[in-house]
């Protein structure tokens, strides 16, 4: 990944301990699309457990993606929900996404039409017993998500 691959982060090691968390840092969308270019993908979602969590397994989480006009987040939209198990529900701490340390979370696109300035992500720690800690920041898409390069062009060779 180049270095303009990493777009802003949401948290590093943030630990998760009480319901209705909200992310360390919100993120300024009107610098992230920018540096994306025309025809680019959308910004990847990384979610990542950076420290397996301590306690029991009926401990459970959601992530929720909210976006708002202003920073304040007075009157926030849920996006998308990239961590929810069966029937809305949370996910349980033995799900290995959450109970292995640099296990992926979610990887993947945000959906087009986000139309709201600035984001964040909310974590919901409903029967919370130990602390999940995380690490979640926005980057460009992965290079083999990228297509083939041309190296090598026939047009206006000899």
């Amino acid at each position: 990944m180049g270095a303009f691959d990493n777009l802003g982060r949401f948290c590093e090691s943030q630990a998760i301990a009480a319901d209705a968390t909200a992310s360390t840092n919100t993120i300024d969308l009107v610098n992230v699309i920018p540096q994306l270019g025309v025809g680019a993908n959308a910004p990847f979602l990384n979610i990542r457990t950076a420290v397996a969590p301590t306690a029991v397994s009926n401990d459970t989480l959601a992530i929720e993606v909210q976006v708002d006009s202003t920073v304040a987040f007075g009157s926030p939209k849920v996006v998308f929900m990239p961590l929810i198990g069966v029937a809305l529900a949370e996910v349980n701490q033995s799900d290995a996404r959450l109970a292995t340390a640099g296990a992926w979370i979610y990887r993947g696109q945000l959906p087009y039409g986000i139309n709201e300035r600035h984001m964040r992500l909310v974590f919901r720690n409903g029967t919370s017993v130990g602390v999940f800690t995380i690490d979640a920041w926005l980057s460009g898409p992965p290079d083999s998500d990228r297509g083939n390069e041309v190296l090598v062009s026939n047009v206006s060779n000899p």
